[in-house]
């Protein structure tokens, strides 16, 4: 695969043919085995035409979350450098959290073109029609407490915001606790998982769903609080290039936690906050909360400010935030 790797590399941008005798001595490998990796990329839906005498050119690229096109022009030096991909998968996050028991390094990332049986948070169904959004879990082991989590969540999803914005132009906002909103309507989730002791976490499952291209049209109960990327666009969006944006962000931001002894810089992501400075509704732990939204204090606790002071509402699993 890393052959292949190299070879998509030396095809991509090239003007005209590359020979394979070049390609060859390059790697320092047989032309054989040259063929042999080119055959492997068109079995990965990429349409490479062979001249006589010229050699091969790239002619398209498949729509596919594929390892070598992810890695491709990656600007990581942990996420994302060791990659699971699957066509189906029940869960990324069940699977992520089995290759972290067994000791997979951090940044480790699984990915699958298909979920089938995906959740949300608290246990909530994940639609996603396969070849169309971007379904992926990281892995990563940061040096906290069980009850600093909630954190990654924040860093999980402010990193999809960044990336959002950066790739589309689209004003996508973090709809505290969990979600990203564009306008009010939520395109993107996050659901963490972890394994701990009692005194530190062993590791972070951050799972990620984001609607890219997907028509949510078909799909009239979603349609009413859900949107994808395309949607909002009218532009098809390119998986590779946002999820690459993705995990340079993520990578950013977890240093940027590091540095902050896990404390969340609140100066730098205020912007990212949905309904910042209007009135809002909180619940959390079944406990109903209202008034401007001020803050998120740097555990991920909410600050409102009511009638008689402000008002911290924690992080829970079951925490929402709207306007109605």
């Amino acid at each position: 695969m890393r052959s292949a790797v190299k070879i998509l590399n030396m095809l991509y941008g090239a003007e005209g043919y590359v020979s394979g005798e070049e390609m060859a001595r390059g790697l320092g490998i047989s032309r054989t085995a040259v063929w042999k990796q080119i055959q492997d990329l068109r079995g990965g839906d990429f349409i490479i035409e062979a001249k006589p005498r010229s050699g091969y050119r790239i002619i398209s690229y498949p729509d596919k979350l594929l390892p070598l096109m992810v890695e491709k022009g990656l600007r990581t030096a942990a996420v994302g450098r060791k990659i699971y991909y699957y066509q189906s998968l029940d869960s990324t996050n069940l699977v992520a959290r089995s290759f972290a028991e067994e000791g997979a390094p951090e940044g480790s990332l699984v990915l699958t073109e298909e979920q089938v049986n995906g959740k949300g948070r608290c246990g909530r169904d994940w639609v996603s029609p396969k070849g169309v959004n971007i379904l992926a879990s990281v892995i990563l082991r940061p040096p906290i407490v069980p009850r600093q989590v909630p954190l990654m969540a924040v860093l999980g999803a402010v990193s999809v915001v960044e990336s959002i914005r950066q790739v589309t132009g689209l004003e996508a906002k973090y709809r505290w606790p969990h979600e990203v909103v564009v306008g009010d309507k939520k395109v993107a989730g996050v659901l963490t998982e972890f394994g701990a002791e009692l005194d530190r976490v062993n590791f972070v499952v951050l799972g990620l769903g984001i609607n890219v291209n997907f028509d949510l049209t078909a799909f009239p109960g979603l349609a009413s609080g859900a949107t994808s990327l395309w949607m909002e666009s009218k532009v098809k969006v390119s998986r590779v290039k946002l999820l690459q944006t993705l995990l340079e962000r993520i990578e950013s931001n977890y240093q940027l936690l590091k540095n902050n002894k896990f404390h969340l810089p609140w100066s730098l992501w205020s912007g990212s906050f949905w309904r910042l400075g209007t009135w809002v509704q909180a619940v959390s732990a079944g406990d109903k909360y209202s008034g401007v939204l001020k803050r998120m204090d740097d555990t991920g606790c909410l600050i409102l400010a009511e009638v008689d002071g402000e008002r911290m509402v924690p992080m829970s699993g079951d925490a929402s935030l709207t306007t109605d």
